[in-house]
């Protein structure tokens, strides 16, 4: 066993060399760990209250039937903590968050505890409660619905004219969103345009606003939409009095009981302004074996494409 006397001595050897060698810096790094743990562990720990900590919901279904959050008591939190001074001290609001875990929620109102993943948080530091400790959503499904587009117009154009019509491509827009909010949407404005002192027709982009940020808009083309609007002339209606009723192909003999009628015009105020009874024309053709006749009005060629017929009186005529 002369080995086996020689392998121990030679342990004990070694175990002498390893103690003793560089003792001094051994006993250093004994001393310096010694005084980090009592700093570490003589650090006084306080109390701290965060307010303002964000809620987030997460794992909300968002297919392939989404559902959305469309009212919530609120979206902030108190937080309570306690740890080491220093470390409270620098901590922030923004820096932790609140969790709401809405897995496997159904439509309608719904009770979800608050947590905050012990992970997020620096070490040593502790969370003693949350102010609200739940929070009452309701749930709803997100649905699509297509409604027109109108214009949001502000001021009047100037003087002596007005809008007369307007146009707006594409003429709808898709919007998404919760269904309460949805369903009950009938049309959707664009930006505010200004009339003010126009007179002559004009075409811009403009945005289109949905009236909410809980909305969204489906369509590809985006949030804008080409506006035209057609602005002229102030128009008003005049009654043409003493219009002459002529008979086409009635005999000789054959009289309107009606030699005149009221013709009722539409059309831009100069214009309208200017025409008399000689660019007015109500005719009767005449056919045997009647004798009740609607006259047909006609205007002269160059007010044809500009003014509008809009009644005439009588609306029937006798022929004997």
């Amino acid at each position: 066993m002369d080995w086996m006397s020689q392998y121990l001595k030679d342990l004990k050897e070694y175990a002498r060399d390893y103690v003793l060698e560089n003792t001094g810096l051994k006993v250093l790094a004994l001393l310096i760990t010694g005084v980090l743990w009592l700093s570490v562990a003589s650090r006084p720990v306080s109390q701290m209250t965060l307010n303002g900590v964000p809620i987030q919901l997460f794992n909300l279904t968002i297919s392939p039937n989404p559902l959305t959050v469309s009212k919530y008591d609120t979206l902030t939190a108190r937080v309570y903590l306690d740890g080491p001074r220093d470390v409270l001290d620098a901590l922030r609001a923004g820096q932790i968050t609140v969790t709401a875990d809405m897995s496997n929620v159904e439509p309608g109102v719904r009770v979800i505890q608050l947590t905050i993943e012990p992970n997020s948080l620096p070490a040593n530091v502790r969370v003693k409660e949350i102010e609200p400790r739940s929070i009452r959503v309701t749930v709803e499904r997100v649905i699509v619905r297509e409604v027109p587009i109108v214009p949001r117009f502000e001021g009047a154009p100037r003087s002596g004219y007005e809008v007369i019509d307007w146009q707006i491509t594409p003429a709808t827009v898709r919007i998404g969103g919760a269904e309460s909010q949805v369903r009950d949407i009938a049309e959707v404005s664009t930006e505010t345009v200004r009339l003010s002192d126009r007179g002559a027709p004009f075409s811009d982009t403009v945005a289109i606003d949905i009236g909410s940020p809980n909305l969204s808009i489906s369509d590809d083309s985006g949030r804008k939409v080409m506006l035209q609007v057609n602005i002229g002339e102030v128009r008003k209606e005049r009654v043409i009095d003493n219009v002459p009723v002529t008979l086409l192909g009635a005999p000789r003999r054959a009289r309107p009981n009606s030699r005149f009628v009221k013709v009722t015009v539409y059309g831009a105020s100069s214009t309208v302004d200017a025409i008399t009874a000689a660019d007015v024309s109500a005719e009767i053709d005449y056919h045997a074996g009647s004798v009740r006749f609607t006259p047909k009005v006609t205007l002269s060629p160059d007010l044809a494409s500009r003014v509008v017929v809009r009644s005439v009186q009588p609306q029937m005529v006798r022929v004997r």
